[in-house]
């Protein structure tokens, strides 16, 4: 039982140390910063993509229903 408790130890230790870096490695985004190039298709089919809504106010809602 011992040898399992430091096993399972040792490999969380290893999953939140690589959580660690792959955190640092991401620039976090802060406010001010723009926002990721990304496109959406509409419900009729065309393309919109923020690009094209550069200068207008666009509000983004994300929502999930499980």
């Amino acid at each position: 039982m011992r040898n399992f408790r430091m096993w399972l130890f040792g490999w969380l230790a290893v999953a939140l140390l690589s959580l660690e870096i792959n955190a640092l490695d991401q620039k976090q985004p802060m406010i001010g910063d723009p926002a990721p190039a990304f496109s959406l298709k509409t419900v009729d089919g065309k393309v919109v993509s923020l690009e094209q809504q550069r200068g207008k106010f666009v509000v983004l809602h994300f929502a999930a229903s499980w």
